[in-house]
């Protein structure tokens, strides 16, 4: 005669119970608004990106690796103050029909402006608006020094209460190209690049 194991049937009765309540606090734990943070009131956030980009410049379109650091200091718990430093570099092939140069046209900027945060649980978008200066040199047919504006959209994911990671999207470009030739988001010079951002906040 077969005998029964009743000391399964609490196993059996309560597993249900005990993942529920599992899977319950690992949905606080990732989704609770607490964790989701930038730069508040006060408080100071350092950032480092890495990404790729492209250059409109010349009559050309390279890609290049992109650099930037960024420091943010909040007023609000939305709003933060925010100065960058970008470098990117581009290989470019000569034009002798533009009189283009050949070898890597470097862009070099310098932005003042400000971050705003959207609180979204541990994801945080933001949106990031700067005006500021872009040097042009290297292999171009005229190195310069020009007036920039900058748009970014971006999103932070923090892994804790300090750390984030995340990824933006920055248009760089010069305002009076832009405003004379707003059907095609600019003529030249301009630029896009998408990149990883790693931040930590003080």
């Amino acid at each position: 005669m077969t005998r029964r194991r009743p000391a399964e049937l609490p196993a059996v009765a309560y597993s249900a119970p005990v993942t529920r309540t599992l899977t319950a606090a690992l949905l606080v734990a990732l989704l609770a608004p607490a964790a989701a943070r930038a730069a508040g009131e006060d408080e100071w956030q350092l950032s480092a990106r890495l990404g790729i980009g492209d250059l409109h410049l010349d009559n050309r379109s390279p890609f290049g690796p992109v650099a930037a650091v960024e420091v943010e200091r909040g007023f609000t718990d939305a709003w933060a103050l925010r100065l960058m430093l970008g470098e990117s570099a581009h290989s470019v092939d000569a034009r002798m029909a533009d009189h283009a140069p050949g070898g890597w046209a470097r862009v070099s900027s310098l932005l003042a402006g400000v971050t705003y945060t959207f609180d979204v649980v541990r994801l945080a978008p933001y949106a990031q608006l700067g005006v500021g200066f872009v040097r042009f040199d290297g292999a171009v047919k005229q190195p310069r020094m020009e007036l920039a504006g900058e748009l970014g959209l971006g999103a932070d994911f923090w892994l804790t209460k300090r750390w984030a990671v995340g990824g933006v999207l920055q248009y760089l470009f010069t305002p009076v190209d832009l405003f004379e030739h707003l059907g095609e988001l600019g003529q030249s010079p301009f630029a896009f690049s998408l990149s990883v951002r790693a931040s930590r906040l003080f």
